[in-house]
């Protein structure tokens, strides 16, 4: 076989073999990487009972990252995290504070995904920030830097009956953004516990408004969280928590 000729059977294995590569393989080649360098608002989740935080994190070129947090109606100074990594498209970093460990699935359109410590779980969800990270940030106010999100109309999701009829409870956390407007966009059920809660979540969250601002230049990042309790057939629940 000439030189030519093992060039050419070469070159037709190589195309065959990219050609034979699985779905999954060709759809992990195309997908987009989210890049998170940069300063990102946030919101962090648990149980409802908790509450949710609103947090600054600002990633950097060099693997640096730095958490800022809202306190008496200023944003802290700036805290230093561990190095920030990708590997396999999972983003990992950690709190040593807090001794949450951040993860997120760098695949998705946003910045977010989940936390942990030994005895709690979590999640959190950003949208990109409006203002250049500095190292004076503790000097502005909170409302500077991180406007509140205020609910001008919350509704309720209403219990559904196949729920009623099967007696099934659950719990849903969705996180969204929020226009200049006030409405919710975007909203992905983050967790729940059962699918025949999602529909009544997303009409709820169509009902719902924030306050409007007049800065129009991003979307601010928010979560609620749902509790469908059903005590019996005459008195069943929906508990909500921003």
């Amino acid at each position: 076989m000439t030189a030519a000729a093992r060039s050419a059977l070469v070159a037709t294995a190589v195309a065959w073999l990219a050609c034979a590569a699985s779905p999954a393989e060709a759809a992990r080649r195309n997908r987009v990487t989210l890049d998170p360098v940069g300063t990102w608002t946030c919101v962090v989740y648990g149980h409802p009972a908790f509450g949710d935080e609103r947090i600054v994190l600002n990633f950097s070129m060099d693997g640096s990252a730095r958490l800022a947090r809202e306190q008496d109606d200023e944003i802290s100074a700036w805290t230093t995290l561990s190095g920030w990594t990708v590997d396999d498209d999972t983003m990992t970093f950690t709190d040593s504070r807090s001794g949450r460990s951040f993860e997120a699935d760098m695949s998705r359109a946003t910045l977010g995904g989940r936390w942990r410590t030994p005895t709690l779980l979590g999640g959190w969800w950003c949208s990109a920030a409006d203002f250049v990270a500095v190292p004076a940030i503790e000097q502005q106010k909170r409302t500077e830097v991180m406007p509140p999100l205020l609910p001008a109309v919350t509704s309720t999701p209403l219990y559904p009956l196949k729920a009623i009829r099967e007696a099934k409870q659950g719990r849903a956390v969705t996180c969204f953004f929020v226009d200049a407007n006030g409405s919710i966009v975007q909203p992905v059920l983050i967790e729940l516990s059962d699918e025949v809660f999602r529909q009544p979540i997303l009409n709820a969250l169509s009902r719902s408004r924030y306050q409007s601002w007049n800065d129009d230049r991003v979307l601010r990042p928010g979560c609620r969280s749902f509790i469908f309790k059903l005590d019996d057939p005459l008195n069943v629940s929906v508990a909500t928590t921003d």
